[in-house]
């Protein structure tokens, strides 16, 4: 762990809208900037072009691997307790969650850290994908692939592997149709 790693874990804590005089007449856009910057430095891949907004959460910025000409919006929850690929391109609406572990219910007296040693909870998004405002992408026991050109509607909850071209909608989400990857 690094030493930004270790600064942003403590600057996690201190939200920034409380901040008064000069530090809070800074633009959001400038905030943005700045954040993306410092979590390049804590050890988040992020591509080029690729903006997060300062009031994204993100748990474990060393897991977080985002492709390029990507915005993520302010209110998305990226816990990246195991690996979190986006690809270029991609829309994210706002209050978009990336969960990939959990604790598991088998049993209150196990270590949850040994129940899950073996299990791969990565969460892979392809390129030009779309996810609509509120979607939900939480990781199984063997992890969330979501294809290239994907659509996930808005408040959709999404625990299956998504193919290529696809719609999917719904909590749980189900496939809706097939997409034509450039026009809808």
């Amino acid at each position: 762990m690094n030493i930004f790693n270790k600064v942003y874990k403590i600057l996690c804590e201190v939200d920034a809208r409380f901040c008064s005089g000069f530090l809070g007449q800074i633009p959001t856009d400038i905030w943005s900037y700045i954040y993306t910057v410092w979590l390049r430095l804590a050890g988040a891949k992020i591509g080029k072009g690729s903006i997060i907004h300062h009031r994204v959460k993100i748990w474990n910025p060393e897991n977080i691997d985002i492709g390029k000409g990507i915005r993520i919006p302010a209110s998305t929850d990226i816990a990246g307790m195991d690996k979190i690929l986006i690809g270029d391109y991609t829309l994210v609406g706002a209050n978009v969650s990336f969960i990939t572990n959990n604790h598991p219910l088998e049993d209150e007296k196990l270590n949850w850290q040994e129940v899950l040693i073996g299990t791969q909870q990565t969460i892979e998004v392809g390129k030009f994908c779309w996810l609509m405002n509120e979607s939900k992408l939480v990781a199984g026991r063997t992890g969330l692939k979501i294809g290239n050109y994907s659509w996930l509607a808005a408040g959709s909850t999404i625990t299956k592997n998504v193919g290529e071209a696809e719609f999917w909608g719904g909590s749980p989400a189900k496939f809706i149709r097939k997409i034509h990857p450039y026009n809808g």
